[in-house]
């Protein structure tokens, strides 16, 4: 016994590798092994037709019939013991498991003699370079995510600006708040096969902290962060896009901020291509950002100026190899990578704008394709 097979052990609902491999959604975990060039499935009566029919398995079986073998040979019922019953009739006793294979699992496999490492970085490297047929559906959750952009957009074209500074609009009662327009892109994506994640509507000090959802009022004349990043029902591809508003007049630190933010952006996408270096694309917009005037550290104990990664991959999963960012990820034709430089201090506000491209020979695909305007009236 001395091939190493491939092992998962996931619901490919929650687990971007599963879904790669599979191509079926599966809400709980299942067994799916990599014998040289086949993939096998091992999934429960109520998922096996399905799988049979829809997935990308080339081999699909029935779990319950390795259950009993597992029970045979002594080990437990469990998904790891149908993975060892399935091994070890197959004359393997080695697994290449991702890195975020349970512990559990793998200290039952080795209790029961299988050998099971780790990959180094995927087990799907191939993940990162995105067929033609996966840009498509990369452009498809982009045109709803810039979509929804155009909706929130809007949303504060119709508003007005109260006698107290916050934002009022004739379908909100009261005053306007994150969370009214948050419900605005969230409902645009659903109603259009798009489940939304945590969409960041941030405005002033909140806008401040790049992942701060947003819970507060929507002021006018300050910076209001709207970061869309939906995932298509259907195939499980994601969209991803920012841009920053402001309701009214921007103060001249913030248009500073703005304008730089903008040529920062104009840098990265200019530099993307096949062979570029993630961290020289990174350090460049670093240094424009430096050379305007814009400290980068620590501030009363808090993070100011640029001070998270310039881009990151974008797929099956929304965050994936490979980074524009201090880690020196050389970029490859095919990867689709945001650009989404950002400044942020907490007396002023904060401002990011993101774009997804795919990186080509040469240059870049823009698949956001939406203008970036900072002032509303």
């Amino acid at each position: 016994m001395t091939e190493t097979a491939r092992l998962l052990i996931a619901g490919s609902e929650q687990d971007a590798d599963m879904l790669y491999v599979s191509g079926l959604f599966v809400p709980d975990p299942f067994v799916v092994i990599g014998i040289g060039n086949e993939w096998h499935g091992l999934l429960s009566p109520l998922e096996v037709d399905r799988a049979r029919k829809t997935s990308r398995l080339q081999r699909v079986h029935l779990d319950s019939a390795w259950r009993e073998k597992a029970i045979e040979l002594g080990f437990t019922p469990s998904l790891a013991g149908i993975a060892a019953a399935f091994l070890r009739e197959h004359g393997i006793s080695s697994v290449q498991v991702p890195g975020s294979f349970p512990l559990q699992y793998a200290d039952q496999l080795r209790t029961w003699g299988i050998a099971v490492q780790a990959a180094e970085g995927t087990l799907f490297p191939k993940r990162a370079i995105k067929s033609e047929l996966e840009i498509v559906q990369l452009a498809k959750a982009e045109r709803l995510t810039r979509q929804a952009m155009a909706a929130a957009e809007g949303f504060l074209a119709a508003a007005c600006i109260g006698d107290d500074g916050i934002l009022r609009h004739p379908d909100v009662a009261g005053r306007v708040k994150s969370a009214h327009l948050r419900a605005v892109i969230e409902t645009f994506l659903i109603s259009r096969g798009a489940v939304p994640s945590h969409t960041i509507v941030a405005c002033g000090k909140e806008a401040a902290d790049p992942h701060q959802i947003g819970t507060g009022f929507l002021k006018a004349h300050q910076a209001i962060i709207v970061d869309i990043f939906p995932r298509l029902v259907c195939t499980g591809y994601w969209g991803d896009m920012t841009r920053t508003f402001v309701k009214g007049k921007a103060s001249a630190e913030l248009r500073k901020m703005y304008r730089t933010v903008r040529e920062g952006q104009d840098i990265g996408l200019s530099k993307v291509m096949d062979g570029a270096s993630g961290l020289a694309i990174h350090q460049s917009i670093q240094q424009h950002f430096s050379k305007q005037g814009f400290f980068t550290g620590t501030r009363r104990g808090k993070q100011v100026g640029f001070f998270h990664g310039t881009g990151h991959g974008v797929g099956l999963d929304v965050h994936e190899s490979p980074r524009i960012s201090v880690r020196d990820d050389i970029l490859k034709a095919g990867q689709a990578v945001t650009v989404e430089p950002g400044l942020y201090y907490p007396d002023i506000g904060g401002v990011r704008l993101e774009d997804l491209v795919v990186v080509r020979k040469g240059g870049c695909d823009n698949l956001t394709r939406f203008r970036r305007r900072l002032e509303i009236a």
